[in-house]
């Protein structure tokens, strides 16, 4: 494939910095780039050194935010199980609350690095 490009998810420049991992969303997001628009052009997703901080805290409000809205969708899901009359409706309700939310919070997603930057700074 050759050499891939190494594109900062933060500023879009061509630039080195720290790799992102590829996890299931960045899979998903390629699979449909490549089968169904066509459109994949296969870069090495990464962090610039000057977006590190940014970065940082928007991955840190990213995962506030999915354990905020996970915990709202327990919630839902053991609500209704305990106030419910019927349970097997109930759980497919909750269920689909949950995953709801959970879907909503991929919306604002921060992929993570494959390093941290405390173990990058240090070599």
């Amino acid at each position: 494939m050759g050499q891939r490009k190494s594109v900062c998810i933060i500023c879009g420049k061509e630039k080195e910095g720290l790799e992102v991992q590829d996890d299931y969303v960045i899979k998903a997001i390629r699979w449909l780039k490549r089968n169904v628009t066509k459109n994949e052009k296969g870069n090495r997703l990464v962090v610039c050194r000057d977006c590190y901080p940014k970065y940082r805290e928007m991955r840190k409000n990213y995962e506030k935010r999915l354990r905020q809205n996970i915990a709202l969708g327990v919630i839902f899901l053991v609500l209704l199980l305990i106030f419910s009359q019927n349970k097997l409706y109930a759980f497919l309700v909750g269920g689909g609350i949950l995953l709801l939310l959970y879907l909503l919070t991929l919306l604002n997603y921060v992929p993570q690095l494959k390093v941290t930057a405390e173990k990058e700074l240090k070599s």
